[in-house]
């Protein structure tokens, strides 16, 4: 584990730096604690990116109201940014290690084409967003492109959690058919997810619902807070975003990790002993505030973070809840999770270690022990497909069905379920398709067949409004439907088949060509992968299928 990074003192607090780059036309300058400076200034600077993951998070996480994500310098796109991050974590996580391992250079070199970069990710990511971020670390020269699917990996957070919480933990309080809970409280999201054991020897669990993912982070409080202080210093000398800075970084080090509530006030420092001013609260460099003001600026995160446990817990009753994350070693936190479900028996435990970082250990425990063997699925997952047209299902679009070339009406733009919201996927669920296509021999021929066959595309869409998925993920005018979401086009080569295409005739004797063939989806895992089987005589032959993420030239920018 790398304990020390560039602009940090060494201490128990050198092993995290924050996610701060700043640019020069585009270009980064520099990055974590070099790159904190260039915030001190009174006038915002418009080259600094941060809490840039916030850019990415998809907009069924929720987020509290009248909260403003930073914008990115200009130029600069979440893509961008990751990969910056991304190099600059690697080059410095090859520079600590060959200084303080013996022959870590020999042994860097030897292994580095061999590294496996483990990502955790929130609950609320899907594969899209995973998508980007695999491109970057392609992007920032850490794996080669033919590699990625390989050597870059990811693990929800709440997984990466429980595996740092049974790893350091004692397990005498688990047994075989114990739910719990897993509360991961970071800095921008909060994971809640609920498992059940289902073997110790062995030790295995599963997922029992459906996780939950909400922007409640830490950053939130600090934010309030950060308004708070704007509020109460507006027109004063005071009013400084260097002073007020001083004061949020007492906060976020200091008081934040104590603050329970059980006092009547609580004192921030940032000065010296000619900084008073009664009227502001303020006396020899520290400004008091009232145990109200605080409880506000926690609530903000903290009733969001009760709301959505509650979501999860609403038909399951855990026997533990064990909260994690850095927030989640905020006492008031704790005590206000303990005030609501440990009434009903529930025990909140706080799993927390400052010197540790447990989503990093826990991620790469993960992929080692693999501890969870099924997930419940976040939203349903289908394509959208043509259909033979059914009266009782389509009836409202009859004026878009057509006569396909294999003489049969059909409607397109129509949802087909493969994975519902809420079913158990075990990690080797393989879900397969069966599709065809057709061509009129007299439109067509077989030298340009096999152009169109090497470029067969179906679009995976995802359903994550309320209720049932609807029958079609497009309206009318081809526009996605609300709810639904495009996520990703699977892409296939068939051109093999070419030769062994056959003419067949419809029922109005028109001749045309049919290719039959399976998509097989693989839901396994944090990440969807796919592959496809087709018949050549009584062979069956199996070939991979490209996953193109939806809207990926958004986060793709020239270097």
């Amino acid at each position: 584990m790398v304990t020390h990074w560039p602009g940090l003192a060494h201490s128990s607090r050198a092993a995290k730096i924050p996610s701060i780059i700043t640019y020069e036309a585009g270009v980064m300058q520099a990055c974590g604690e070099e790159a904190v400076p260039f915030l001190e200034s009174d006038i915002p600077n418009p080259n600094v990116a941060r809490w840039f993951k916030l850019h990415l998070h998809p907009p069924k996480i929720p987020r509290p109201s009248g909260f403003e994500i930073p914008e990115l310098p200009s130029g600069v796109s979440v893509h961008r940014a990751y990969r910056d991050m991304i190099k600059y974590l690697m080059d410095n996580t090859q520079t600590f290690f060959e200084k303080t391992t013996p022959n870590g250079d020999e042994i860097w070199q030897r292994l580095r084409e061999e590294t496996i970069v483990i990502l955790a990710t929130p609950n609320g990511w899907d594969h899209l967003e995973q998508e980007m971020v695999r491109a970057a670390v392609v992007s920032a020269g850490v794996v080669a492109p033919e590699d990625a699917d390989l050597l870059v990996r990811f693990v929800t957070e709440a997984e990466a959690a429980v595996h740092y919480a049974l790893a350091y933990y004692p397990k005498d309080w688990l047994a075989k058919g114990t739910v719990f809970s897993v509360v991961d409280a970071g800095g921008s999201t909060v994971d809640i997810t609920v498992y059940k054991c289902t073997s110790t020897k062995p030790l295995r669990i599963k997922e029992a619902c459906a996780s939950e993912c909400v922007q409640a982070g830490g950053i939130f409080v600090n934010r309030a807070v950060e308004r708070l202080l704007s509020y109460r210093l507006r027109g004063s000398q005071f009013d400084q975003k260097e002073i007020i800075r001083d004061m949020l970084e007492y906060f976020e080090r200091e008081l934040k990790p104590k603050f329970d509530g059980s006092l009547d006030s609580y004192q921030i420092r940032f000065g010296g002993v000619n900084d008073t001013d009664e009227r502001l609260g303020i006396y020899k460099g520290r400004i008091t505030l009232s145990r109200q003001d605080l409880k506000d600026a926690f609530d903000n995160a903290v009733d969001q973070i009760i709301a959505y446990c509650k979501n999860s817990l609403r038909t399951q009753k855990p026997k533990y809840i064990l909260l994690v994350g850095g927030f989640g070693e905020s006492p008031y936190l704790l005590e206000a999770l303990a005030n609501r479900f440990g009434t009903g028996g529930t025990q909140v435990i706080s799993v927390g270690d400052y010197s540790r970082k447990a989503a990093a250990e826990g991620a790469t425990i993960a992929c080692t022990k693999k501890l969870v063997e099924s997930r419940i699925a976040k939203a349903t997952y289908g394509g959208c497909v043509r259909e033979v047209y059914d009266p009782r299902l389509h009836h409202e679009r009859k004026a878009y069905t057509y006569i396909d070339t294999d003489g049969k009406r059909r409607v397109d733009n129509v949802f087909h379920p493969w994975v519902n919201k809420g079913a158990t996927i075990k990690e080797d669920f393989t879900h397969r398709l069966h599709y065809h296509n057709s061509w009129g021999v007299d439109s067509t021929t077989k030298s340009a067949l096999g152009a169109q066959l090497g470029n067969i595309a179906a679009d995976v869409y995802a359903w994550e409004g309320i209720g049932s998925a609807p029958r079609w993920c497009k309206d009318e005018k081809g526009a996605t439907i609300p709810g639904m979401r495009f996520m990703c086009t699977l892409d296939a080569d068939l051109s093999a088949l070419v030769s062994s295409l056959t003419a067949k005739s419809n029922s109005r004797g028109e001749k045309f060509y049919r290719v039959d063939y399976d998509v097989c989806i693989h839901f396994g895992g944090t990440r969807l992968r796919a592959s496809l089987e087709w018949q050549e005589g009584k062979r069956t032959r199996r070939g991979p299928v490209s996953v193109i993420p939806a809207e990926y030239a958004e986060y793709d920018t020239p270097a």
